[in-house]
């Protein structure tokens, strides 16, 4: 029996390690376009702003993938599956069959169509590359601005103003936080922000970026630019669906599965952010892009692979813990309720 996981990171990990606890044979191979080995998405502001070291971001070793006998192929894009040859095609040609296939392919960020995002200076939030390139142009940088208020955003928020950079946060919404917060909890957080010098604008969105070659400012609503030279977008992510949807599988904004994370394709399962599944709070099928979820997702999509039945009981809300200076923050279940969701 082969498994492929596609995807290094919370789903696609613990997938694999979930397997090898319970099958011992069996060949595990784990494909990821990232090079670099599983490490924790969540402490990306850490590593920017010189709390943590990159050596402490991987929250798996090389050893990791000895010890269980996982094959990790690494910095190496999937084009294709292949679902009646039971094969997943590399861009180099390279070709793997399987057994049970599991996406664990995750999102991409999202970014606003507006003139002037391939200036030099324009950057996401996502992943340690990410960071990694803030981190080798920053030194120059005086002023930036962040395109939303999410976690995210704030994370690099903090971050910049730990390295000596002045920020203005820029958020469409009438709070920040606006998927994790209910009002009074967030004007906790952007007090905080604005005491350390960061400066908050609600209610508005990026129209333009403006600069020859490098980036000189941004334009907010119809005419109002900030100085600047960087701009770093955490304004929300996609899941990464089109590789199953050009495979024929059910699609909607994400991958659709069952409660036993089969997608339409009985020898397909999927997790984590790419997938869309219902929401034990409201009954609704929506996308959580957060860390908790993916784990235990691909914890129960490992051993739904394996024929042991596990149901998932249904997406945990939005949740996520974050440290927010010196402000400790959870959110979880409901955090927007609106008339419609109230029961008189």
């Amino acid at each position: 029996m082969r498994y492929v996981i596609i995807g290094n990171s919370a789903a696609g990990v613990n997938a694999g390690e979930e397997i090898r606890r319970k099958d011992k044979e069996s060949e595990i191979i784990i494909i990821s376009n990232e090079k670099d080995i599983a490490y924790s998405r969540c402490l990306i502001s850490r590593f920017l702003d010189g709390r943590l070291p990159e050596t402490q971001l991987y929250f798996k070793t090389k050893k990791f993938y000895r010890d269980f006998n996982i094959k990790p192929i690494l910095g190496k894009r999937v084009t294709a599956i292949d679902t009646s040859g039971q094969s997943v095609n590399l861009y180099n040609g390279e070709r793997f069959s399987y057994d049970k296939l599991l996406l664990a392919i995750g999102s991409t960020p999202a970014r606003p169509k507006i003139c002037g995002l391939d200036l030099e200076g324009a950057f996401n939030f996502y992943s340690l590359e990410d960071a990694r390139k803030i981190n080798n142009y920053i030194k120059n940088v005086k002023k930036a601005v962040i395109a939303g208020a999410g976690f995210a955003g704030l994370e690099a928020a903090y971050a910049l103003r730990k390295l000596g950079v002045g920020v203005t946060v820029v958020e469409r919404c009438s709070q920040i936080l606006p998927n994790q917060f209910d009002y009074i909890s967030s004007e906790l957080i952007r007090e905080d922000l604005e005491g350390l010098g960061v400066e908050v604008i609600l209610n508005e969105s990026l129209t333009s970026i403006n600069g020859c070659g490098t980036i000189e400012s941004v334009t907010i609503g119809e005419d109002t630019d900030i100085s600047c030279s960087m701009v770093i977008f955490a304004t929300g992510v996609k899941p990464n669906a089109q590789l199953a949807s050009e495979a024929g599988l059910n699609k909607d904004r994400g991958i659709l599965v069952d409660e036993f994370l089969k997608t339409s394709n009985p020898n397909i399962y999927a997790a984590g952010d790419c997938i869309e599944i219902e929401d034990m709070n409201t009954g609704k099928r929506q996308v959580s892009a957060t860390w908790f979820n993916a784990v235990l997702q691909g914890k129960f999509s490992g051993l739904n692979m394996l024929g042991i039945a596990k149901r998932y009981s249904g997406l945990v809300g939005i949740q996520n813990a974050v440290q927010f200076h010196r402000l400790g923050a959870i959110s979880f279940g409901m955090t927007q309720v609106t008339d419609d969701d109230l029961n008189y």
